[in-house]
C-alpha cells in the first residue's frame, strides 16, 4: 500500500528531511503489513529489498551448527533490516519473521 509523509516521520532515519523531501520519498517506498509468524524473507532469498520497522516486532534469525534457529537481531521502531543484502546485491544470510502484527516500509533497490 502507498506510504504517507506522516508514516515516514515515524522513522528516525528520515527526521532531518523536510516535507517536500518526505513527499518524494513517500512516492518511492511502500507500506507493507505482516501477520504474526509470517515470513518476511528467508535465508537464500534475493536481497532486492530492505525493510524499516514502523510498528510490531520482527525476529531476524540464522541457523546454528545444530540446525536450530537463533535470533540474531530484533530491530526496533525505525530500524532497518535486510539492508546489507540489498546493498551488496547478495542473497539474505538470515530469515526475518514477524513476531506479531507488523508494519514495515519496504525499500526496493
Amino acid at each position: 500500500m502507498p506510504c504517507d509523509v506522516e508514516t515516514l516521520r515515524q522513522a528516525p532515519l528520515f527526521g532531518l528531511l523536510d516535507d517536500d523531501e518526505l513527499a518524494v520519498l513517500a512516492a518511492e517506498v511502500e507500506l507493507v503489513e505482516f501477520a504474526p509468524r509470517q515470513r518476511i524473507y528467508r535465508i537464500g532469498d534475493t536481497g532486492e529489498r530492505a525493510y524499516i520497522l514502523i510498528s510490531g516486532a520482527v525476529d531476524v534469525m540464522t541457523i546454528d551448527d545444530d540446525n536450530q534457529d537463533v535470533v540474531v537481531d530484533q530491530p526496533g521502531r525505525g530500524d532497518f533490516f535486510g539492508l546489507a543484502s540489498m546493498l551488496d546485491q547478495t542473497p539474505h544470510q538470515t530469515t526475518a519473521i514477524a513476531a506479531q502484527s507488523t508494519t514495515c516500509l519496504l525499500v526496493d533497490r
